[in-house]
């Protein structure tokens, strides 16, 4: 027994009402949730090493943290490791998609950020390295392979502002958002849903809900005949085997 086995309906419930929110309410979160956040960020256990670090901060009020978060919350949480090592880059995808959905399960919105406002963070994020030289970017940490302790995205995390939302975000919740494919559009070799047994299904069900950018769901899985084995396969030709 886990953290999730031990209490689906919590995260089927994070996971279903999931979405990407950019619009919030300047309201601090009480010290009991940001504490729930915090003591649930070491039960994170990865099936591999790495060196993600989980940093809380408080955001400056009518200063944006990226293009599209004008007006952020007072809370916010970066997501830091040395981004020279690609699988550390790599692991804070596991680490901070898990932080987020807890905090989506307590209510708490969020939205992944990598594009945000290096100045910015820069100033409010402890223990990242500067970036200096004429090569500086605005935005993130930079493109490519970049040597040093960075954030490797911000999320906020508010509670929704349904006023003043912008039209681009009301069209994707509209007709993007929860327009998840069916699990069978996502198997392949030709293995239907209907032939899973109960805890595949509902593992694939949850997996399928992965967060994509525009939801565009660009993973497919190849599950072997051992029912234990699955492959990742993405639709830009990478595999990952579990």
């Amino acid at each position: 027994m886990n953290i999730f086995s031990e209490n689906k309906d919590f995260w089927g419930n994070a996971i279903d009402s999931r979405r990407s929110v950019r619009s919030y309410e300047r309201t601090a979160l009480s010290l009991e949730t940001i504490k729930k956040i915090q003591d649930f960020v070491p039960t994170v256990k990865l099936p591999f090493s790495n060196e993600v670090k989980i940093v809380f901060f408080k955001t400056r009020e009518n200063h944006s943290l990226a293009n599209n978060l004008k007006k952020p919350p007072e809370d916010a949480v970066a997501f830091i490791t040395d981004t020279s090592n690609f699988y550390n880059v790599t692991a804070v995808g596991f680490v901070g998609q898990l932080v987020l959905l807890y905090a989506q399960g307590l209510g708490v919105s969020n939205c992944w950020f990598g594009h945000y406002f290096l100045d910015e963070i820069e100033q409010l994020v402890p223990d990242i390295d500067n970036i200096k030289g004429a090569n500086r970017p605005r935005f993130g940490y930079g493109k490519g392979k970049v040597d040093g302790v960075h954030a490797v995205c911000v999320s906020p995390l508010g509670y929704f502002k349904s006023d003043g939302i912008r039209a681009k975000d009301r069209i994707t919740s509209s007709f993007i958002s929860f327009k998840w494919k069916p699990l069978d559009d996502l198997l392949l070799n030709g293995i239907k849903e209907i032939s899973l047994p109960d805890a595949l299904r509902t593992a694939f069900n949850m997996a399928r809900k992965a967060p994509s950018a525009a939801n565009t769901q660009h993973w497919r899985y190849l599950i072997y005949s051992d029912n234990k084995t699955v492959e990742i396969r993405l639709t830009f030709d990478t595999c990952l085997k579990l």
